[in-house]
């Protein structure tokens, strides 16, 4: 039996990747993006099994029509890939207000608002899979990624606590953390404050260590997530590529080496 999948920001990157591929399944695909012209070629590949809708996840309104027009069309939802954001670098002086709550009104309040305006359709189903796109800088953060990475953080713990909430309706949820991927992220989709001189060395520091670091494939990245999707029991987190791993592995013992350091003078408050 074929299923249903809603995407979120496909007109390019891992969203567009995603349709690709799941075209040649057989499944049913409702592809949005703000730009209804920039996808419109992923429904001419397959008129009957893509459904292609205008959505920007901080328009409410966009998204309910959206979640309408999909159960219209295929009669039901299987899988969400809230996969819609971008990506903002600068130092904590540096962003404007305007910047700091865009950042969060489309990484955190638009995937929770997609989410809520699914969850009744999951819910009358009894069944569905949220997989919620989240970054390898959801688990730690580096300059000058603060706030995008703050996003994320907020990613993973909404999630974290909405896989168990929504367990006993046959839900599913996984957060996805994928590594640096040669995708429009760190091209024309990243947003850039105006810096100040005084940080030049630690934007040095950045772009030394991004000059080293090998860009994954998105068409691969996407196979690795579409099959852990398949899976039997799939995880709450999935990182995506070996530096994810690697650097979220690392970042967590170093994390148990430091709390176990300080244990000793924590306990005193009990």
């Amino acid at each position: 039996m074929s299923r249903v999948w809603f995407i979120t920001g496909t007109s390019t990157g891992f969203g567009r990747k995603f349709v690709e591929q799941l075209l040649h399944t057989g499944d049913k695909i409702v592809a949005t993006a703000r730009n209804i012209e920039s996808i419109a070629d992923l429904k001419e590949a397959s008129p009957d099994n893509v459904h292609i809708a205008a959505l920007d996840v901080t328009n409410k309104g966009q998204i309910q029509s959206a979640v309408q027009e999909s159960v219209e069309r295929f009669g039901r939802i299987d899988i969400v890939v809230n996969n819609a954001g971008y990506g903002l670098s600068g130092m904590i002086e540096e962003y404007t207000d305007e910047q700091i709550r865009q950042q969060f009104d489309v990484n955190v309040f638009g995937m929770l608002d997609v989410i809520r305006a699914t969850l009744p359709v999951f819910k009358k189903q009894g069944k569905g899979h949220y997989v919620n796109i989240s970054s390898f800088f959801g688990t730690w953060s580096m300059p000058p990624f603060s706030l995008y990475s703050a996003s994320k953080f907020a990613v993973e713990g909404f999630s974290e606590a909405m896989a168990i909430e929504l367990a006993g309706f046959g839900i599913k949820t996984t957060i996805v953390e994928p590594s640096v991927f040669e995708t429009e992220f760190l091209g024309h989709s990243l947003q850039q404050t105006e810096k100040k001189p005084e940080y030049a060395p630690v934007y040095d520091a950045y772009y030394k260590g991004v000059s080293s670091l090998k860009l994954g494939d998105p068409a691969k990245g996407v196979k690795s997530i579409i099959a852990m999707i398949n899976s039997e029991n799939p995880p709450l987190h999935f990182p995506v590529g070996s530096f994810a791993s690697h650097s979220i592995r690392d970042a967590f013992t170093k994390r148990i080496e430091e709390i176990v350091a300080w244990e000793k003078l924590s306990a005193e408050a009990d």
